[in-house]
């Protein structure tokens, strides 16, 4: 239960996301981490504009990919015309949570609350205009007391489809939980209102007006005849299985839907060549988990139906990939530990791979450190390398060996092969290598530069670079001192 507007704000604004989320069998449960690489929110981003964010990296696995990310959908939200205030990609990335609120709020300005046109400054005034026009004698001043006693929720639902509650005035003022769950269950469950606030929420005496703002602004954009949901509309499909899958492995996503229609539920999952077996298992709060197995790579369609009528975001279509992405397609990759940075394993590989030229080459990616990454992240790339041993070494995303591996290949000429150093270009680069030694480990001077006091250079400082890591310690900000925060979260990133 919510114990403070922030917490309802929190809460309200995550409904928000995932109520438009759900088209694409996505769900979030924590604003603070789960926009962390980006692809989140370019999702959420291109769902309410309809509009393509174009080229992103689909399996950001290390920061700068994050970072990336991130840039790219705030760089469409400048191109939309719209102002943001105090954020920054790296806010994003680093879960930065009053930050990530007021963009959400900007967000739901724009694309829900004003997407009929109007003033973002007269944003308040205009809804609560509209509120009292429907419901004159609760003489409705604000969003937040004004609420708490329920009836006046209930008051608007029946204003928009007269019948539903008509002794919305008679209702006990003291019963305000009672009161305010009749109204946010009628208003879903007859005019198809989300429930983007608790009944709890409502109710409380430090409600957030804008979670309010959100949550009633629905009503206003309801069409003049509103029809009742169906069950099939009721449900809600999401997990990793209905985004993306891996060959031979199970692929899981989650359902929740009306209790009393499972027997009505159909799963069909298309496969390029053959439909895919399909395993349902109840869980103890309620919802359904889906699990298939799929058998060959390529493009799958789910279909989630309710008496053979297809829920929100129904037919989802799924890439089967043949292995698990790290993202590195096309790139040379080192992993390693900042604790082992100068070993007898790592040190011989840098030398190694310098003498070839890699660190020379575009499609070479400086030294990742594993102990900094995210631990989902860091286990992926442990899981697709079947090994813990650091250094690990991925050239094109393929796993390629340790350092005793890429021993063993350069001494019978395959790793060669593998890096393509017959090609011209590369034997030119190799050549080059000779003169600007450094750069291709965590100790190297870099490309280009002449060699002096050894630091680290961990990650690709050409694309977001403020991910640029120290092996000894996090690098200073770079944003200017001073930088202040409106106190009421989500206020600060208002459109202007």
């Amino acid at each position: 239960m919510a114990s403070n507007w922030v917490d309802i704000q929190k809460n309200t604004f995550t409904r928000w996301c995932n109520e438009h989320l759900k088209d694409r069998g996505l769900q979030i449960n924590d604003l603070q981490k789960d926009f962390n690489n980006g692809l989140v929110l370019i999702n959420l981003l291109e769902i309410i504009s309809g509009k393509s964010l174009g080229r992103y990296n689909k399996h950001p696995r290390v920061p700068y990919q994050k970072l990336e990310n991130n840039g790219i959908a705030l760089n469409f939200l400048k191109e939309e015309g719209i102002k943001l205030v105090n954020i920054s990609g790296e806010d994003i990335t680093e879960g930065r949570l009053k930050l990530i609120l007021g963009l959400i709020w900007t967000l739901i300005l724009r694309y829900h609350i004003n997407k009929k046109g109007g003033e973002d400054t007269s944003a308040k005034s205009d809804l609560l205009k509209w509120i009292r026009s429907k419901i004159p004698d609760y003489n409705i001043q604000n969003f937040q007391r004004d609420w708490n006693d329920g009836r006046a929720i209930c008051a608007l639902v029946d204003a928009l489809r007269p019948g539903l509650c008509p002794t919305h005035f008679s209702l006990d003022p003291k019963s305000n939980l009672d009161n305010a769950t009749k109204g946010i269950d009628l208003a879903y469950d007859k005019l198809g209102v989300a429930r983007l606030l608790l009944p709890s929420e409502m109710v409380h005496p430090k409600v957030d007006e804008l979670a309010m703002m959100t949550y009633l602004s629905q009503f206003r954009d309801l069409p003049e005849k509103v029809e009742e949901l169906d069950d099939a509309s009721k449900c809600r499909a999401y997990g990793p299985g209905l985004v993306e899958g891996i060959v031979d492995q199970p692929a899981h996503f989650f359902i929740e839907m009306p209790s009393s229609c499972a027997d009505k539920l159909k799963i069909k999952v298309e496969g390029p060549k053959s439909n895919a077996p399909v395993h349902l298992k109840k869980n103890d709060d309620g919802t359904w988990t889906c699990t298939y197995e799929p058998k060959e790579p390529g493009q799958y369609k789910v279909h989630v139906t309710l008496n053979d009528v297809h829920i929100p975001g129904s037919i989802f279509h799924v890439t089967v990939l043949e292995d698990l992405s790290l993202g590195g397609e096309g790139k040379i990759r080192v992993y390693y530990s900042t604790t082992s940075a100068s070993d007898e394993k790592t040190r011989p590989l840098q030398e190694m791979l310098e003498a070839k030229g890699i660190h020379l080459r575009p499609e070479f990616e400086p030294w990742i450190p594993v102990d900094l990454m995210d631990p989902r992240d860091r286990d992926a790339v442990f899981q697709k390398a079947g090994t813990k041993i650091l250094p690990i070494v991925y050239i094109d995303d393929k796993y390629i060996g340790d350092a005793k591996k890429l021993n063993d290949l350069n001494a019978t000429g395959e790793l060669d092969k593998l890096l393509q150093l017959n090609q011209g270009r590369f034997k030119e680069l190799a050549l080059k290598a000779q003169t600007h030694p450094g750069g291709a480990g965590p100790g190297g001077a870099g490309p280009g530069l002449k060699s002096g006091p050894k630091s680290p250079r961990l990650l690709n400082t050409d694309i977001g670079k403020g991910a640029t890591i120290s092996a000894s310690a996090p690098p200073a900000s770079t944003k200017p001192p001073g930088k202040t925060l409106d106190p009421n979260i989500g206020k600060h990133a208002a459109v202007k």
